[in-house]
Formats: C-alpha cells, structure tokens, sequence
C-alpha cells in the first residue's frame, strides 16, 4: 500500500462526509413539505483489490475506502396502503354527512316553519270553523293556511332539488379533478422512469408522485402497484387509470352517468368521495342507500296523499253557496305515479283561490243545512270529517297518519345524519392515528438530523485531518528522506 493510497481513502472519506451532510440539509429543508419522505445515504466499503501482486510488502491488502451507493426513502409501503384505504373510506362518509345535513338544514324540523308546523297550522284552524262554519274570516285562515302548507312543501322540494343539481356540479368537478391527478401522474412516472434509467433514484419525484395518489384516494377508491420494470399503474375497481406514462380520462354524460371515456362504460367507484356524491345524488333507499331521490320520494307520498284523502271528502261536503264537489288542492291523480313531482306542484285548487273561493270550502255535509238565514245554524259536519283525517291511518303512507309518516322521516333522516356523523368522526381519528404512524416512520426528525449533522460533520473534519496527516507524511518522504 503506498501512501498515495492513503490520500485516497480519506479523500473518499471527505467525499462521502460531504454527500452525507448534503442529505441532512435537505431532509432538514424540507421537513415542512407536504408528502417529503424522510431519505437517508447509503454507504458501503470499497473492498480491497484482489488483483496479484496488489497487496502491501507483507502481503496483506487493504480497503479502498468508503462508497456512497445512493440514497434511499425511508417509507412503509403498508402504511402507505393503509392510510390510503382509510382516506378513501373518510372521503365516503364526509361527503354522506355533509350532505345529509344540508338535507336536515332543509326540511328544518322542528322548527316554527316546518312541515310538522304548517300541518298543525292548518288542521288548527279547521277546528276552528267546526265552531263557526259561517265565518268568512276563519274559511279565509284555512285557505291561507293551505297556501301555506302547499308552499311549504313546495319549498323543501325545490331546496332539494337546488341541493340535487349542486351535487350533479360537484360530481363534475370531482371527475375533473381525478382527470387532472391522472393526468399529473402520468408525467411524473415518464419523468421518473426517464430519470431512474441513469441508475438513480428520483426520490423527490416519487414523492410529488405518492403525494398526488393520498389525495387521490380521498376521492375514489384506488389500487397501486409497480411492476420489476418501474411501470406504475393506478386502477380503479380494476379499470386502469393511469398505466405508466397513459392516463385514461372519465367524464358524466347527459344521463349523469359517469363512464370511462375510453371504454364507454360506467365508472363504479366502491369508496372515496365520488362513491358518497354518487349515493346522495342518486340514493332511492335501494339497499339502505337514502340520498335525495329517497327524501323526494318521501316528500311526493306526503304531498299526494295530503291532497288526495283531503280532497276526497272535501268534495262529498257542500260549501256555503252549496257548491259540491270541489277539490281543495290541485293533484286529482286517481293512482300514485312515482314519477310525478307531486311535492313540487301540488297548490290549493283555483276555485278556492278564486274570488268565490271562500263560499267554497266544504265544512257541511248536509245541502239541506246551509243556512239560508240568520235563524239556521251551520253544518260543521263535513270539517269535523275533514279534522278526523289528521288521525286516520292511511295506506298510501305506510299505514301511518300525517304527523306520523312527516315523525318516521325526520326520525329516520337523523339516525341516517347521526349514523354518518359518527363514522366520519371515528375514520377521521383513523386517519390521523395511520398517518401518524406513517409520518413516525417516513417524517423527517430535526432532532435526528441535528445528531446526523454532528455525526456527518465529525467525520469530515477526520477525513480532512487525515488528508492533512497524509500531506505531511508524504511531505518528510519527498523532502526530508536522505537530508543530513
């Protein structure tokens, strides 16, 4: 071994030290970067040659110094499965909750203005001309009562209407949004697979690259995996959606249908945001799935019946200018269609609204009773029938009453709400409690890269004396030796 040999090493030293310190600056710059994974250097020694007649004069041979053999990501790729499984099911059960409660912000119960209210509204004020069927007055609190109760109902109905086309925008956009992470992956995995055939590892480019997919997985559900060619793909319920540097786009058509582009065929997200916009969207209660189309149906049940079982024995009665048969609210449907918007149209009839109207309101039975003087009494008969509706169990409703079909579906509709609250609240500690794990493992410690530095700068300061040893050993060989 020569002398020269020595210079070597150390200088391999000094370059490894500074390598090392190198990675600690940049672990330590960037321990506030969203998705960074902790990296740390891989050193190895330079085994000592093998070649003949290489070893030193007593036939021993020495190392050649240290190597640095690249630099490696500290992560866990079963957190990282782990943490995106999670995500995907909170992304679910925060788009439910949300949206179940705007849906108890719109039917507001109870409240002073809800359809509970507006229903004891306006049966109140049939008791009312039970005792004096006559009144102009009171006919008129009835009729606007009415008015009233067809407004309320139409109200809530367009507010889930407005909340329906609100989540059809959001799909959209979310689809977009997957569009554009896919689209984004894809670049990234040319630009790694480009760099990496350098035999490096592009390390930060893999991280914007796993950052994408966390927020990706919030979305819909997702699989990950690269095969021994570094082809990364990213499938969703096994339709690729991005393949390498291919990403393949979806889009909603007119039927509000999300499909693959490509392919033409429906995109059937099983978690993640999507799948919770797509099952408030288009909920029926098929399955124990109630998104808005069950809460509309509800309220189209209500509404026909409301207006159907009043007007059937509104119409027997007679009112004051002996006028039968008339109609207090204008569905006149004989059969329910659960494709009508009786929520959305039903109104008090024209001829109760009309100038005339309040001679109309049927509160006799008895034509013969009208009172034709001031010395006849009137005919209550019919509005205490129409009162007694407000307690009678209909078919139509699930054999329920009024109050008791309106009870069922704000009863239900809070279970659902309190359901989803509490799984969005028990996911959302498991997320955390997943990447606090994860970050345990891949997060960068300032405190171990703090000690990491000290190390890393002790070395070098022994690889520089080293060099200095060297110099002054090499020194006294060239300049000293045979000086008298």
């Amino acid at each position: 071994m020569s002398t020269f040999q020595g210079l070597e090493i150390a200088k391999t030293g000094l370059f490894a030290s500074q390598q090392a310190l190198n990675l600690t600056g940049h672990n330590i710059s960037n321990a506030n970067t969203p998705g960074y994974t902790r990296q740390v250097i891989d050193l190895s020694a330079i085994a000592p040659p093998t070649t003949y007649g290489m070893a030193d004069q007593w036939g021993k041979a020495i190392g050649g110094g240290v190597n640095v053999d690249g630099y490696r990501q500290i992560r866990d790729q079963y957190l990282d499965q782990q943490y995106r499984r999670e995500n995907t099911t909170l992304g679910e059960w925060e788009t439910k909750s949300d949206t179940l409660s705007a849906i108890e912000g719109i039917l507001n119960e109870p409240s002073d203005t809800g359809i509970t209210t507006v229903i004891d509204n306006f049966f109140n004020s049939l008791q009312e001309l039970s005792k004096n069927p006559e009144s102009l007055e009171v006919r008129a609190v009835v009729r606007e009562n009415g008015v009233s109760l067809t407004d309320t109902i139409n109200s809530v109905y367009q507010h889930l209407d407005d909340k329906e086309n609100e989540l059809n925008s959001t799909i959209e956009s979310r689809v977009q949004e997957i569009n554009s992470y896919a689209d984004r992956i894809s670049k990234l995995n040319n630009e790694i697979y480009r760099f990496e055939l350098t035999g490096q590892t592009a390390n930060d480019l893999r991280d914007q690259r796993n950052l994408l997919v966390d927020k990706l997985s919030e979305i819909v559900n997702i699989t990950t995996y690269e095969d021994s060619n570094k082809n990364f793909r990213i499938d969703i319920s096994g339709q690729a959606l991005v393949d390498g540097s291919n990403a393949y786009t979806m889009s909603v058509d007119s039927t509000g249908t999300v499909k693959w582009d490509l392919a033409g065929t429906p995109v059937n997200p099983t978690g993640g945001i999507l799948k919770g916009l797509l099952d408030m969207r288009d909920g029926d209660g098929t399955n124990g799935v109630k998104g808005i189309p069950y809460y509309k149906e509800q309220l189209n049940k209500l509404a026909y019946n409301i207006a159907t079982v009043f007007n059937a024995q509104h119409a027997a009665g007679y009112g004051l200018d002996g006028s039968t048969g008339v109609n207090f609210f204008n569905i006149t449907d004989s059969t329910y269609d659960p494709t009508a918007e009786y929520a959305k149209n039903i109104k008090v009839s024209s001829d109760i609204l009309a100038d005339d109207g309040l001679q109309k309101i049927a509160a006799a039975s008895d034509p013969n009773s009208l009172p034709g003087d001031n010395s006849k009494p009137g005919d209550n008969s019919n509005v205490l029938k129409l009162i007694a509706l407000r307690d009678t169990k209909i078919s139509g409703l699930n054999g329920g009453t009024f109050d008791d079909f309106v009870s069922s579906l704000i009863s239900n509709l809070g279970v659902d709400a309190q359901q989803a609250n509490m799984m969005q609240t028990n996911q959302s500690a498991m997320v955390k409690q997943v990447d606090y794990n994860r970050q345990s493992v891949s997060g960068v410690s300032l405190d171990e890269e703090m000690t990491n530095m000290l190390k890393y700068q002790k070395s070098y300061e022994a690889s520089a004396r080293m060099i200095t040893v060297m110099d002054e050993l090499l020194d006294t060989l060239i300049n000293k030796m045979g000086v008298t």
